[in-house]
């Protein structure tokens, strides 16, 4: 067997989110194709079940889109039964971009699989250890986003 040194550990995890990443977009191409809409209209109704309900300018700033790219995408999320719009509370020049609970149902129902087998794995993790994990998450997500914008 061969044993890398502990030195190798921070190239370990960086190759392991690496192939992660990849896992994970295969996984997302995979669902939105069973789901009948493209992958960045995946990551939309993931933001919006995250975040809640949007303006198409809050949205292509999350998303890094354009605004004629999103408002196309949510007329597709729209026209497929997954969004709705609604007058905007506040400003009634605009609309606020909502999800549909049970479109969202049908999305969420793709990823069972994998949630029930994240679970079981943290079950082998201390408390400890999963605050460590999800703090080095947390902080990963965050310097991707930050790299993102850097570089737009």
């Amino acid at each position: 067997m061969n044993v890398k040194p502990q030195d190798d550990l921070p190239d370990r995890i960086v190759l392991a989110m690496t192939d992660l990443a990849g896992a994970m977009g295969r996984l997302n191409d995979l669902i939105a194709q069973r789901a009948g809409v493209s992958p960045t209209d995946l990551l939309c109704l993931h933001t919006l079940n995250r975040e809640g309900p949007s303006t198409a300018g809050r949205l292509s700033a999350r998303l890094g889109r354009t605004t004629g790219a999103v408002t196309h995408m949510i007329d597709r999320l729209e026209k497929a039964g997954y969004v709705r719009r609604r007058p905007h509370p506040e400003d009634r020049r605009s609309v606020v971009v909502e999800a549909v609970p049970e479109a969202l149902g049908k999305v969420a129902a793709f990823y069972e699989g994998l949630d029930a087998r994240a679970r079981r794995l943290m079950g082998e993790f201390t408390t400890e250890q999963l605050e460590a994990i999800h703090a080095f998450i947390a902080g990963s997500h965050r310097d991707a986003v930050e790299e993102s914008d850097r570089m737009t």
